[in-house]
């Protein structure tokens, strides 16, 4: 299934893309920001990381679940759940502990000198403990959808697993109707935690449909979803998808979200709410069935690159955030125009993701784990 091993490659390098365009004037939070690209080229960051919010990391959790049955049938679920716990639990201990008080020394010293004064900062870093697991959180969010599931098999006395005979078609109809269940109770939640603010790691406000997608993955696992999937319906969504973000700046513009203050668009009891949560959950499902078709018909196959940056994908989404900010660092102090800095940062940050999760899986025990 070399598809989905391109498109979670795909994914990982749009998430260094969305942080790099963050870091240059898009809105979102992260852990350094340059100075802000203004005028058209804030715009254009702030739509290209709208479209990525509405489905990356929602298509990431589709893709754990679409696995996950497989490898409880494989493993059986006590060793699946602790397989979980390595993969993950290791990586969100090592980046809360370990990355971040490195990622607040270099924010810190803002020069990389590694001499005393760097690294005596770091050892006081590490010595204020604190669990920070910054994009890590996902790998968070995924360790309790697994084990959710994991206790679920491990209580229920018999599962089916995925054959013929539980294979159901995917209708457009369906996915309108789990699109729009999606947005409604989004938009309910986001009366309480509009997006962007969190409970404890976590943005409630995003979680309905990560929850749902994870969920739908379990599902296509079992129903054929993914193999069931038409070339029709591919070009169907995929008009859906370019008429949907189309539909982003016109619905901006009439709810005000360009007048300076696009928060009743992220949450609260309002027509923007509602509008906002429907649009992000449509436009993610438009999106991710048009690349999974697309992806499907015209990339399930791999060269030497490709599946190398597949293996690596996980190590450079963990490593991704030392990357960006290091690159961002460095640039700082030459005074380009931020424009310049930030496609230096884009054409350099990918492959340094990946080489540098490349190095790290050669380190023993380490490939085990990413």
């Amino acid at each position: 299934m070399a598809y989905l091993d391109n498109l979670r490659v795909l994914v990982t390098c749009l998430v260094v893309l969305h942080h790099t365009a963050i870091t240059y004037g898009a809105p979102g939070g992260w852990y350094f920001n340059d100075e802000p690209i203004l005028g058209v080229g804030q715009i254009l960051l702030t739509l290209f990381v709208g479209l990525n919010a509405s489905f990356f990391m929602g298509f990431f959790f589709l893709l754990a679940g679409y696995f996950t049955p497989r490898s409880v049938d494989r493993k059986g679920p006590v060793r699946y759940l602790w397989d979980r716990t390595l993969r993950l639990g290791i990586p969100i201990a090592f980046f809360s502990f370990l990355v971040t008080p490195f990622l607040r020394t270099m924010l810190t010293v803002r020069v990389w000198e590694p001499g005393v004064a760097f690294w005596s900062t770091y050892v006081t870093f590490l010595g204020d403990i604190q669990f920070s697991p910054g994009p890590l959180w996902f790998a968070l969010a995924l360790l309790i959808f697994s084990f959710v599931y994991g206790l679920f098999r491990l209580a229920a006395s018999r599962v089916k697993s995925g054959d013929e005979a539980t294979q159901r078609p995917l209708t457009n109809r369906g996915i309108v109707l789990f699109g729009l269940a999606i947005g409604v109770i989004t938009f309910l939640i986001r009366t309480v935690y509009p997006s962007g603010r969190e409970w404890f790691v976590f943005q409630l406000g995003d979680f309905v449909q990560y929850i749902a997608l994870f969920a739908a993955g379990v599902l296509a696992h079992r129903r054929g979803w993914f193999t069931g999937l038409t070339r029709k319906q591919g070009k169907q969504w995929l008009w859906a998808a370019i008429g949907i973000a189309i539909l982003l700046p016109v619905v901006g513009v009439i709810g005000g979200a360009f007048d300076g203050d696009p928060s009743e668009f992220l949450g609260g009891f309002c027509w923007q709410a509602l509008l906002g949560a429907l649009w992000w959950s449509m436009q993610g499902l438009a999106i991710i069935v048009a690349l999974l078709i697309g992806f499907r018909e015209r990339r399930n196959r791999q060269g030497s690159l490709a599946r190398e940056m597949a293996r690596n994908s996980y190590a450079a989404y963990i490593l991704h955030a030392v990357v960006v900010v290091g690159i961002s660092l460095l640039l700082l102090s030459t005074g380009w125009h931020s424009a310049v800095k930030l496609a230096i940062a884009c054409v350099a940050g990918i492959p340094v993701c990946f080489s540098a999760a490349a190095v790290v899986r050669r380190i023993p025990l380490a490939r085990h784990i990413l």
